[in-house]
This record gives structure tokens, sequence and C-alpha cells, in this order.
């Protein structure tokens, strides 16, 4: 059984994302970032989430929940 994910936006780069994962306390491990076209989108594993209020300043994000 695979593991699911949730989107968690678009971002206009790799480090965006990661540094908004970082800030959410969010275990590397448990996020996945892949690039598509101009953007990066950013994945986070639904049991990661579970009754977690992620913080938005939305920063480098171009859209997301």
């Amino acid at each position: 059984m695979g593991w699911e994910f949730e989107q968690a936006g678009k971002f206009g780069s790799e480090k965006a994302a990661d540094d908004y994962a970082r800030r959410n306390n969010i275990d590397p491990r448990d996020v996945q970032i892949t690039r598509k076209g101009d953007e990066v989108e950013l994945n986070i594993r639904r049991s990661a989430l579970d009754g977690r209020d992620l913080r938005d300043s939305r920063e480098g994000r171009r859209d997301g929940w």
C-alpha cells in the first residue's frame, strides 16, 4: 500500500516549497517536491497533516489550500 499525499500548493522554487514545509515542522520524509514546468508542486503525506494547523504567510506560494 502506498502513502496518500495531499497537495499543499504550488511554489516558484524548490527552496520556497521546502521552506514552507520546514516552517510548519513537516518531516522531510513526509514531503514530495516536484517540478512542473516553471512551478514546483508541494505534496504532504496525509498522515502528517492530521489535526495540524499549517501556518501560511503565502511567502513563495502561488496557490494552495
